[in-house]
């Protein structure tokens, strides 16, 4: 079998480094005919996808985490439908979410190796965002409001890896603030004094945090988590119940399943597609059912 691996050396905090001689080996162990190009900026893998050609290979594979895929995947929604070969993660990010959901569990690398040489896949879907300016996808998760805060700080703190994610929590719930969001989900208008929404594909954000605990990869929705207005000690209750799905349960928690989510706000909001800061209001979101062919069991 013969793959594009494109690593991204900077995943991790740039600890993706590390590991590079040992998927080396690993391509070698299970026979993979694997060509390695390394990216050089943040979106420079939509670069390389958008100058190969990609029936030369049996495969498109990224070495990173979530932001990593979410790049990949953008770069490889531009290729012409016959060019659409399938996609693998060799998960050395600093959340791996993802990753988590395709192998049903953490894993180690040889475990997404051996995904790859066994060539088996599955449908999976994708979200689509359409703004006024451009169309992006994304696999994991986006949000926004509080969300959006917490990935900020925890970008600046990858020293710490998947613990980023709690100091960001804690930091930005000092100076918690909520905005007017209108959002239409399936056709209905909601009005709401929002903290944050996640429109999650997967059940994993940030590594370990089970946000979307009802979602599935293949089940042609999305899954909204929503957090309006609340004191600062109630989302500090609420926060630790994302590590097991419990906040679902919670008073302060809303839940809903859509395919198509439109979003409006007086103030400008960024959105946070795979842990990206990326696109902004207002925005319709849909999902594509079975649009990728992934590496899994």
């Amino acid at each position: 079998m013969k793959i594009l691996c494109i690593y991204n050396p900077q995943a991790g905090g740039g600890n993706s480094k590390n590991y590079l001689e040992e998927i080396k080996q690993l391509f070698i162990k299970h026979s993979i005919d694997a060509e390695i190009v390394f990216t050089e900026h943040p979106r420079h893998s939509i670069e390389i996808i958008e100058n190969a050609n990609l029936l030369e290979y049996q495969g498109l594979v990224i070495a990173g985490g979530d932001g990593s895929f979410f790049n990949m995947l953008n770069g490889y929604m531009k290729k012409p439908d016959n060019e659409r070969i399938p996609l693998g993660i060799l998960p050395v990010g600093t959340g791996n979410s993802l990753s988590r959901d395709i192998l049903g569990e953490e894993g180690i690398i040889e475990d997404f190796v051996k995904l790859i040489k066994d060539g088996k896949t599955k449908s999976f879907d994708i979200a689509e965002v359409k703004s006024e300016k451009e169309t992006f996808y994304y696999a994991n998760m986006m949000g926004f409001g509080f969300i959006n805060d917490v990935i900020e700080t925890a970008a600046k703190l990858k020293i710490f890896k998947k613990h980023a994610y709690s100091i960001g929590v804690i930091y930005n719930t000092i100076k918690l603030n909520t905005f007017e969001l209108k959002m239409t989900v399936d056709g209905e208008e909601l009005n709401l004094d929002n903290v944050f929404v996640i429109i999650s594909n997967s059940k994993y954000t940030g590594g370990n945090y089970l946000i979307a605990p009802k979602a599935k990869l293949d089940d042609g929705k999305l899954d909204l988590i929503i957090l309006n207005k609340l004191s600062r000690i109630n989302l500090l209750q609420t926060f630790p119940k994302i590590f097991d799905g419990s906040h679902l349960n919670s008073k302060f928690v809303g839940y809903m399943q859509a395919k198509t989510i439109k979003l409006e706000a007086k103030i400008p909001k960024s959105l946070s597609p795979d842990g990206e800061i990326y696109g902004e209001f207002p925005v319709e979101i849909s999902c594509i059912p079975g649009a990728v062919e992934i590496f899994a069991r």
